[in-house]
């Protein structure tokens, strides 16, 4: 699972009361999965709910590395927030030396 979506599964864990609808500062919220690029970034549809039903109010945009660069109705702080959360919990790859080969070894423990 790339960081993309365990950032999107965050802010569905931790901000939508109700599927994928959250609260914002000016209204409720619910976000559409559109298409995942090939490098893993996800993209979105953000509809704006009230008493007239449903409309498009923006769109949300994660990059595969977890980078929120946008999501309507969601504060940047909060969202920035979830994005070092998640990338925080991922090891980081360190490149392992090239082990030397067996001729060497025994040379060095030979001298």
């Amino acid at each position: 699972m790339t960081n993309a979506q365990l950032v999107l599964n965050n802010i569905q864990e931790q901000l939508c009361h109700e599927g994928t609808t959250y609260k914002g500062n000016s209204g409720t919220y619910k976000f559409v999965m559109g298409r995942t690029t090939d490098e893993g970034t996800i993209n979105g549809v953000v509809k704006k709910i009230d008493e007239n039903g449903e409309r498009t109010a923006g769109s949300f945009k994660v990059l595969e590395d977890g980078t929120v660069m946008r999501f309507t109705g969601i504060a940047t702080k909060v969202s920035m927030a979830i994005t070092k959360e998640v990338q925080s919990q991922q090891p980081t790859i360190e490149e392992v030396a090239p082990e030397e080969s067996n001729e060497e070894t025994q040379e060095a423990i030979a001298v």
